[in-house]
């Protein structure tokens, strides 16, 4: 019974491990995530608006500012769409630590 209940302990404390490993900000998903949510479009040649890795010194701050109020963040004038509810706080981290990576 005592080996059954470490078992159990050791396996819930590898799916937590997992969970955390999953959860953690992905610069990979977040380069398929400025392509799929089409940031590159303004973003890749720097022709519309600056290159994404222009931002990288940017806080992360301002940075989820612009992206999920990019009107109040940047001004009225901007092109940019905001992306509040579009983006999960995972996408959001992702496509931060794309940007930060440069």
């Amino acid at each position: 019974m005592r080996i059954r209940g470490l078992i159990l302990a050791a396996l819930g404390l590898v799916s937590g491990i997992s969970a955390v490993a999953s959860a953690a900000p992905s610069v990979a998903e977040g380069k398929q995530l400025a392509s799929s949510q089409s940031c590159l479009m303004c973003h890749a040649s720097g022709a519309m608006a600056k290159p994404l890795a222009a931002y990288r010194n940017e806080s992360a701050a301002q940075l989820k500012a612009a992206i999920l109020e990019p009107k109040k963040a940047l001004g009225a004038a901007t092109m940019m769409p905001s992306y509040q509810g579009k983006l999960s706080a995972g996408q959001l981290d992702s496509l931060l630590a794309y940007i930060k990576a440069g």
